[in-house]
This record gives structure tokens, sequence and C-alpha cells, in this order.
């Protein structure tokens, strides 16, 4: 833009010069007037192109902040897929654990079974030549007939069974090791997935990564994204004090608030508020608030008992969730990858609000967390984290 200023100021000069010629000199200088206005009309192409150029970035610019939108919900995408195959993952290896545990009863019961049957054939074989037939005939009166061929009968009925539970014992075992085989190649396969989607989720960050650098050297698009931070900051202490305003946010500020938060999320500290160089913008500006690093998905908790007054994408912030807990006071929770609550819910200290990610403008998964009173961002540490 400052060329396009220069080149019309020039035009301007150049203009003035001609129209300041006494009337003889412009008849005596014709040639120096053509000159003159052949240098304007290249000066004019010079500032068409530069404003061809400056409309060229702005397109780029477009362009730019449509593929961050569209990264940050491919890893969105990607992240819940991953999550969801090692849920799957941790539920196939306990089922695989269980099955182990049935597996190892199965065959000692099994061996047991086998071991009895065996002593029973032996001992079948041992006295083969006492035939059923003549003990029954060699009874000495009925009473004994009868009791013989009762003890017969339990005898045949007890290795009869005992034989058909060995064969039901060697096919639920032969049912376990199909299944275990076939809870091995799934599991095989989990792994394969969740290696996959690792990868695909790396590339995706690498991507947004290789984007944002690339972003950093136009440093006039990243003023303007930081004046829309810092905007959209203003506008959600307007959206807030707006909100307290109704009704509704009346009661809720004349609620006592309970004067400590709980931590959202487990994990170092890697900014905290105040004064700091921007990580992507390479200024120093305020920072409203703190960021907590932790892994994409970590579940984010509610720092305090309250309402959810905002939830959904903010630009800059990315997936962000609001709490009014009462008495003027709010949390903010940005750069989420999944949000789990919505506008007007009531939640729980503690409660999972929404889970860690990198949406907006993040070089990495974080929560950058804040604390407002009456709407303005005041330091989160002086409340009990």
């Amino acid at each position: 833009m400052g060329a396009v200023r220069q080149g019309g100021w020039l035009a301007a000069v150049l203009i003035a010069l001609l129209l300041c010629l006494p009337l003889g000199a412009q008849q005596d200088k014709a040639q120096q007037r053509q000159q003159l206005q052949r240098e304007l009309q290249s000066l004019q192409g010079e500032i068409g192109k530069l404003r061809g150029a400056i409309d060229q970035k702005r397109r780029e610019e477009r362009k730019v902040r449509r593929d961050l939108a569209e990264l940050d919900q491919q890893i969105t995408r990607v992240s819940a897929r991953l999550r969801e195959t090692r849920d799957r993952l941790a539920r196939a290896r306990k089922e695989q654990a269980e099955l182990a545990k049935r597996l190892e009863m199965l065959t000692q019961r099994l061996r047991r079974r086998e071991n009895l049957l065996a002593q029973r054939l032996r001992a079948a074989y041992k006295y083969r030549s006492v035939s059923y037939l003549s003990l029954l005939t060699n009874a000495r009166n009925l009473s004994e007939l009868n009791s013989r061929s009762y003890v017969l009968r339990q005898i045949v009925k007890t290795d009869r069974a005992l034989l058909e539970q060995v064969r039901a014992d060697q096919q639920e075992v032969a049912h376990a090791k199909a299944q275990m085989d076939a809870l091995v190649r799934r599991i095989a396969g989990l792994e394969v997935d969740l290696r996959t989607q690792e990868t695909e989720l790396t590339e995706a960050q690498d991507e947004k990564q290789a984007l944002l650098r690339d972003i950093a050297r136009e440093r006039a698009l990243y003023e303007r994204q930081l004046a829309e931070l810092e905007a959209e900051s203003q506008a959600i202490a307007r959206r807030l004090r707006a909100l307290m305003e109704t009704p509704k946010g009346r009661a809720r500020a004349d609620t006592p608030w309970s004067g400590r938060f709980i931590r959202p999320v487990e994990g170092r500290i890697t900014s905290g508020y105040g004064m700091r160089n921007h990580p992507i913008f390479k200024v120093r500006k305020m920072h409203t608030g703190i960021d907590i690093a932790a892994p994409t998905g970590t579940p984010i908790r509610a720092a305090d008992a309250g309402v959810v007054v905002e939830a959904g994408y903010i630009r800059g912030y990315g997936y962000t969730v609001i709490i009014d807990h009462g008495g003027g006071v709010a949390t903010l929770y940005a750069h989420c990858s999944a949000i789990l609550v919505a506008v007007g819910q009531e939640v729980k200290r503690g409660q999972t609000i929404a889970r860690v990610g990198s949406t907006g403008y993040s070089t990495g998964p974080h929560l950058h967390f804040e604390v407002r009173i009456n709407g303005e961002p005041v330091n989160p540490l002086g409340y009990g984290l």
C-alpha cells in the first residue's frame, strides 16, 4: 500500500508540474511535456500492477485462512478417530486378558477330566474279565440283584457323563482358541490403524506448522490477525457484560462465587498471563490468560460450577467454551479439539466440558485458559490454580 500511495503522489506531482508551466514554456517544451506524459502513463501502469498484486495477496490471505480452518477440522476429525481407535484397542486388550484367563481355566478343567477319564478306562481294561452279566447272575437274591443293577447303571451313567463333559470341554477350548486367534488379528489390525492415524495426525499438524511458518513471513497478515484476536477478546468482554445485563445474567451476578478454581487441565504452564512475544505473530503483546501444555484429546474440566454462555468456534481462539460462574466471574477455554457442552447448559465443578486441541491461532496442542471479571481478563493464577 505504501508503494501505491507513493505512485499516486508522484502522479499528482507530475500533473501539478504540467499545470504550473507557463503557456509559452509549454509550447516551447512540447517534447518535455510528451516525456512527462509518458512517465505519467508508466507510473499509472505501475500503480495498476501494484493494485493487482495487493488484490492477489488478499486472495492468498483468504486461502490461507480457509486452509487453516480445513486443517483444524481435519486434525479434529483425525484426533476423534484416534481416540476411538485407542478406546477400541484398550477394550480389545481387556477382552483378550479376560479370554486368556477363561482359556486357562477351561484348559485346566479339560486336563483334569481327561485324566479322570483315563483312569476310568484303565480300570475298565484291568477288570475286563469281569462281565456285567456275571455280576448280575451271581447275585444271591433279588435284593442283591437290584442293588448290583443300580450300581452298574450309575457307573455307566457316570462314565457317559464324564465322556460328554470331556467332549464339551474340548469343543469349548477349541472355540475359545478360535476367539483368541480372531482377537489377536483384530488387535493387530487396530494397532496398524492406530499407527496410520497417528501418522496422518502428525502429517496434518506438520502441514499446519509449515503453513504457519509461511504465514510468519507475511507480517501485515499477522498484524491483522492479531487485531482480530484483540477485537475478539474485546467482543467477548462486551458479550459477557451484555449477558450480565439480562435478567438471568443479573441473577447469576447476584449469586456468590466460590472464590477458588481447580486447574482445568493437568500439565505444565508454558506461557503465563501478561506481556509476551507472541509465538506466531512475533510481536510483544498482552497475553490475556495462561497456556497449559497437554496432549490432543486430554479432557478439559470446568474450573468451577456455572452456566455455559459460549460454545463454538471463535476466530483466533478456535473451538472455545465460556462459563459464567456468577458474581461477574467467567472462565474461557480455547483451542479445543472438541466441545462436549452446549450454551445454556449447567455444568458442575470438575465436569469434562471439552478436549485439548490446537484449533485457531495455535502452534501445538494446549489449553488457553482465561479468567474474566465483569468481562475483563485477569491473571488466573490469583484464583487458587
